[in-house]
C-alpha cells in the first residue's frame, strides 16, 4: 500500500473516530444478545422503543451480574495473594464493567424519556434507536445467510428446516426495516 493510500486511510479513520458520538450504543454480544421476539405490532415508534427498552434492561441485568462475578473473583484473587497482573486484569475488567453499566443506564434513561420533548433530546433518542435497530437487522441478516448456507450444504429434513429458518429470519429483518421507515419514525422530531 502506498503512503498516499495509508495517509488517506488514516485520515478517514481519524475523522470517523472524531465524529463518533460520545454515548455509543451497546453492541450485540453476550451481555446484549439479540432479542428473541422482535415482533413489531401497533405504532412502529412505540413498538421499537419498547423493544429497545427491554433489550437495554436485559443487557443491564447481564452487566450487573458480570460485575458481581468480577467483584467476587477480584476479592478471591486478593485473598489468595494472586499475582499483581492478575489482580490488575480483574480490576481493569471491573472498571470496564462499571463504565458500561453507567453508559447503559444513560441509554436506558434516554430510551424511556417521554418528558423532555426538546428536538435535540428527541433527535438523540431517535438516533440511538435507529442504531440499535440497524444492529438487529444486520444480525438477523447474518443468521439468515448462515441458515441459507446450511440449506445449500444439507439435504432432506435438515435442508428444509434451514430454508424455513432462513425465511423466518429474513422476514423478521424485513419487518424491522419496514418499521424503521414507518411514518411514526420518519416524522419523529420533524413534527415537533
Amino acid at each position: 500500500m502506498s503512503w498516499k493510500r495509508r495517509f488517506a486511510f488514516a485520515l478517514s479513520a481519524a475523522l470517523l473516530a472524531g465524529a463518533a458520538p460520545a454515548g455509543a450504543v451497546p453492541k450485540l454480544g453476550p451481555n446484549f444478545p439479540l432479542p428473541g421476539d422482535l415482533t413489531v405490532s401497533g405504532r412502529a415508534r412505540d413498538a421499537l422503543l419498547k423493544l429497545e427498552q427491554e433489550w437495554l434492561e436485559t443487557g443491564l441485568k447481564n452487566l450487573e451480574k458480570a460485575q458481581k462475578e468480577a467483584s467476587e473473583a477480584l476479592d478471591k484473587a486478593k485473598a489468595a495473594n494472586a499475582k499483581p497482573e492478575e489482580i490488575a486484569a480483574l480490576e481493569g475488567k471491573l472498571k470496564g464493567l462499571d463504565a458500561e453499566i453507567a453508559s447503559t443506564r444513560e441509554d436506558l434513561a434516554l430510551a424511556t424519556d417521554e418528558k423532555d420533548l426538546s428536538k435535540e433530546r428527541q433527535r438523540e433518542r431517535k438516533r440511538e434507536l435507529i442504531l440499535i435497530v440497524d444492529q438487529w437487522i444486520r444480525a438477523l441478516g447474518a443468521q439468515a445467510t448462515a441458515q441459507l448456507k446450511i440449506a445449500i450444504l444439507s439435504d432432506g429434513a435438515a435442508a428444509d428446516e434451514a430454508e424455513r429458518r432462513h425465511a423466518q429470519l429474513s422476514e423478521q429483518a424485513d419487518a424491522l426495516e419496514r418499521a424503521k421507515h414507518d411514518s411514526s419514525i420518519e416524522n419523529w422530531v420533524i413534527s415537533q
